[in-house]
């Protein structure tokens, strides 16, 4: 982190490999040339990515000799100053930001898909660059969105609906198909308000039986045409659908997906399976159906401005929060830990 002389900020470190964080005052960074830096309002925790982190999950153990690092990186704020060369950018502006870099030259980043750039970083999350789990964050000017008066938390979550809008363009959805949806997290609720606003003539959403008294009465505001458990469809939907989205990174769901996708139709995997190093399936039943397996990551610029679009004319409200300041970090990776609401946000 490049250091003002004098001014100063509170940040939330991970200092040590264990469970927990801290809070510190920190210098200020400094934008260099190319960059912005942001006065953060809000940054989200990730239950694949700050709460297991937080929590010093196995799967995050690899961070230890890289400690401390300054973490988050679904995040959104006004830009509070700018650096040397950067065009197009005004203070004062509320911007979301895309946290994948790319390397910006190779054939992947000039069609757009930085997202799988092979050699792209994650703000926030790769060791040498410093998230937004603080009063301000530097990023490349590339990487920062609009969002004029949207609410800070809805621009955090941008870069869920965002990921599902791509999904959505990756497949051949078209208005009036059917969708369901497989996990009503954060990626899922994402997947169910795109699909809703690019005309499903159905959606259904399908949880666990942990997700009964939350998650699935709130698909059904969000506007899913039903919201059930795996057990309540394990006979397959009264129809097998258009389009399918795998979203909760559950083998079994992605086996649900492959019976419950019509002949000809499509499932697009979104959801990572953590800390699987095969998933089993049915490829002849896939291939004898004609049904098409389209892998997600990431998004493009056009799914930016598809999903901002999206939240202007929705309201995400019902996906948003609980909401904490900075100060209250425990309480909110509590409230993670218990998956409580959707999209739980820090704000600095």
């Amino acid at each position: 982190m490049t250091s003002n002389a004098t001014a100063r900020m509170t940040a939330l470190l991970k200092t040590r490999a264990e469970p927990g964080m801290t809070l510190e005052t920190v210098p200020v960074p400094e934008p260099g040339p190319g960059e912005v830096r942001i006065r953060v309002e809000s940054v989200g925790i990730d239950g694949g990515a700050e709460a297991l982190i937080y929590d010093w999950h196995e799967s995050k153990h690899h961070y230890a000799d890289d400690l401390p690092q300054l973490f988050g990186h679904e995040f959104a704020g006004t830009v509070d100053e700018i650096g040397h060369g950067v065009d197009g950018v005004s203070t004062g502006e509320r911007v979301a930001v895309e946290p994948i870099v790319g390397c910006g030259h190779c054939r992947y980043c000039r069609s757009g898909s930085f997202a799988i750039c092979p050699d792209r970083y994650i703000l926030g999350l790769d060791t040498a660059v410093d998230g937004a789990l603080a009063e301000y964050v530097v990023v490349p000017r590339e990487t920062i969105y609009p969002i004029g008066s949207l609410r800070a938390d809805v621009g955090v979550f941008l870069e869920l609906l965002g990921l599902a809008v791509h999904g959505i363009e990756r497949s051949s959805f078209e208005p009036g198909d059917s969708v369901a949806i497989a996990g009503p997290g954060p990626v899922g609720i994402g997947a169910l308000v795109v699909a809703v606003a690019g005309g499903a003539s159905s959606v259904t959403v399908v949880g666990t039986d942990a997700d009964r008294g939350d998650r699935l009465p709130l698909a059904r505001e969000l506007g899913a045409t039903r919201a059930v458990t795996a057990e309540a469809v394990a006979d397959g939907l009264e129809t097998a659908v258009d389009v399918f989205v795998e979203a909760s990174g559950h083998p079994d769901a992605l086996s649900l997906a492959s019976s419950a996708t019509r002949r000809g139709g499509e499932i697009v995997q979104i959801g990572i399976f953590h800390g699987a190093e095969a998933v089993p399936v049915e490829l002849t039943n896939l291939v004898r159906r004609e049904v098409s397996l389209v892998p997600v990551y990431g998004r493009r610029d056009s799914s930016w401005r598809r999903a901002i679009a999206i939240a202007e004319g929705v309201d995400l409200s019902p996906a948003l929060g609980p909401a904490f300041p900075l100060e209250e970090f425990d309480d909110a990776f509590d409230a993670a830990r218990n998956r409580e609401g959707i999209k739980i946000t820090l704000h600095p």
